[in-house]
């Protein structure tokens, strides 16, 4: 019984090492993919992005004809070709209000929780 429950232990902390290690790959592979996760309590209308050493917003509107409720993630995934490690975001609410996050090394982070105030929860590699 003790064996059997040893061999069950193990197994599930392998599970978990492939996990983690999975996520960890994905950040750290250079390419920009991460979920942006809507905690500012508002509806967002629009999302959009751009290396940081740009003066304007050249990506298109990642939502499209959707939008953002508060609590839901979006993953959004870039082609790595793009070779860009400092992104910009800029959001756009139901009522037209935007707010800005700048400078997020996105070859590193894999999730993102925006809060008002242009403030961000992120988790990293």
């Amino acid at each position: 019984m003790k064996k059997s429950r040893f061999a069950g232990l193990l197994i599930a902390m392998l599970m978990l090492a492939v996990a983690v290690s999975g996520v960890a790959v994905a950040g750290a592979r250079g390419s920009p993919n991460f979920e942006l996760e809507n905690g500012t309590g508002r509806i967002i209308r629009e999302i959009y992005l751009s290396p940081a050493h740009m003066n304007e917003w050249i990506y298109q509107d990642e939502l499209g004809k959707n939008v953002l409720y508060p609590g839901q993630e979006l993953f959004l995934d870039f082609d790595p070709r793009d070779n860009v490690q400092y992104w910009d975001i800029k959001v756009v609410y139901d009522n037209g209000d935007e707010e800005w996050w700048y400078d997020l090394d996105l070859f590193r982070i894999y999730h993102i929780t925006i809060r008002p105030g242009a403030i961000a929860s992120i988790d990293t590699v």
